[in-house]
């Protein structure tokens, strides 16, 4: 009986390649993939939280009785609404237009951006950042009554 000899058919010099070839593209490819794939939900949980805030603040503008109470009702909501949710201390960008449009009918609108990060790892150390930016519109009741001073 022969003994097979699978050592000798090897070519000269390529021995234990295979394992470092699958540490490197482990290493390189697969775990930067694989964090951005995990960090997915959380940055729509972000992108829910900015919509949440901007939807709410031009809601509470929209049923003020007066644009001054509207914005500083509206600002206060969309922070509140920001720091309640947060998944991380975040700074906003609140830009909310309670005042130019201030009459039966007329549009206020809020926009709400984020920066957030791209790729977290592990809630120590992030990488990168994206801007998340989210705009509601909504239409005043065009037959309220506002009360006049």
């Amino acid at each position: 009986m022969m003994r097979p000899e699978w050592h000798r058919s090897r070519i000269a010099g390529e021995s234990g390649t295979g394992a470092i070839d699958l540490v490197l593209v482990a290493a390189f490819i697969l775990i930067p993939f694989a964090m951005l794939l995990l960090s997915f939900p959380i940055r729509m949980e972000y992108r829910s939280m900015a919509d949440a805030a901007a939807r709410e603040a031009v809601r509470a503008c929209a049923t003020a009785f007066d644009p001054e109470t509207g914005q500083d009702r509206s600002e206060a909501v969309a922070r509140r609404i920001l720091a309640e949710r947060s998944l991380a201390p975040v700074t906003p960008d609140l830009a909310i237009d309670c005042r130019t449009s201030w009459a039966p009918g007329g549009v206020v609108s809020a926009r709400v951006s984020l920066d957030v990060p791209a790729i977290k790892v592990m809630g120590s150390w992030t990488l990168g950042t994206w801007t998340i930016t989210s705009s509601y519109r909504e239409q005043m009741e065009p037959y309220r009554s506002i009360p006049r001073p």
